[in-house]
């Protein structure tokens, strides 16, 4: 249910790209931005959790989830932010098995939803849980791989694998941590990690390869690093 969310919220504006040239001002009633985003919006607060095998909150749960509380912001929609926030509590109870374990980016990143939470509604709980799966995408673990140390050596996180996809799940979440906090070491970790990732994977051509030994264009990833990189920038 998500992906087809995420394919109408891309495909839907180039109907209007062709149809007429303001495009962004110029929108028939009940296909405004905001009409469109509270329905979408809405609409995940009633869907079903999008699980990895069954087991935890899968990473296209959190983007939905992240920009619906965006959205619910910046829209002062104050019964959208209770409902995605009631949405969560749960996973302090009854769901608590469903929350990621900390020990993948794809994983991590969920705790960049929880303290976008804490930023809103100020509960410590969204907090501790947040700098939790932020910390632990850098304290390398016991039984940690040799590839594993070595990143970790190097002071990048051990859960660096050079996949395009790092840039926004691992910047995601340092990202917030910094904004809670005010911690820079945060901004650094995310920006080391972009750093390496933009000398290893970007092309002559401005692209990225998917990862070293995947050398093909994927306008996904691509699109992860553009959300990953103007969001470090803005800070």
């Amino acid at each position: 249910m998500h992906k087809r969310l995420f394919l109408l919220i891309l495909l839907f504006p180039f109907h209007y790209v062709f149809a007429q040239n303001n495009v962004l001002t110029d929108f028939p009633k009940g296909f405004t931005p905001e009409e469109i985003g509270k329905r979408l919006a809405y609409h995940f607060v009633d869907d079903r959790h999008d699980l990895y095998a069954a087991r935890y909150i899968h990473y296209a749960e959190v983007c939905t989830w992240t920009g619906a509380l965006d959205f619910a912001v910046r829209t002062k929609d104050q019964k959208l932010i209770k409902d995605l926030q009631n949405k969560f509590e749960p996973f302090f109870t009854r769901e608590k098995a469903l929350l990621p374990p900390m020990n993948h980016v794809d994983y991590n990143m969920f705790g960049g939803l929880a303290l976008q939470l804490y930023q809103i509604t100020k509960d410590e709980r969204y907090k501790k849980m947040g700098l939790e799966y932020a910390d632990t995408q850098w304290e390398l673990p016991k039984d940690a791989k040799i590839e594993e140390k070595y990143w970790a050596e190097k002071g990048h996180s051990w859960q660096t694998r050079l996949w395009i996809d790092d840039m926004y799940m691992i910047t995601v979440v340092q990202a917030q941590a910094y904004r809670v906090t005010g911690d820079k070491k945060y901004l650094d970790r995310a920006a080391s990690e972009m750093v390496l990732y933009l000398d290893e994977l970007q092309r002559p051509n401005g692209l990225f390869y998917h990862a070293p030994d995947v050398p093909y264009y994927w306008g996904r990833g691509d699109g992860w690093m553009a959300v990953g990189m103007a969001d470090l920038l803005g800070y």
